[in-house]
């Protein structure tokens, strides 16, 4: 994403990133704690933790299976923000 669609106080707090989702009305905004996600995932991995091929398997076919549908457009429910790219 552009950093220009970033929300106003984002923006002004100079984060180069915004995660929220909105769940029963509520909005959980998870932003920060990603910085070093990959360095401890790697950490874990060298450590003999980790996950295996039968773990990943079904984020895979998942994966597959999403970039292979057809694009239903906007119907029923959609972000907000799909209608400002103008999808």
């Amino acid at each position: 994403l552009d950093s220009n669609d970033l929300p106003a106080a984002a923006l002004q707090k100079g984060m180069r990133t915004f995660r929220s989702i909105t769940i029963g009305g509520e909005e959980i905004e998870f932003s920060e704690g990603f910085t070093d996600l990959h360095t401890a995932t790697y950490r874990d991995i060298l450590s003999g933790g980790g996950f295996g091929l039968a773990d990943a398997a079904p984020c895979i076919l998942l994966t597959h299976q999403i970039r292979n549908l057809k694009p239903a457009g906007l119907t029923g429910e959609y972000h907000p923000f799909l209608l400002k790219k103008g999808c």
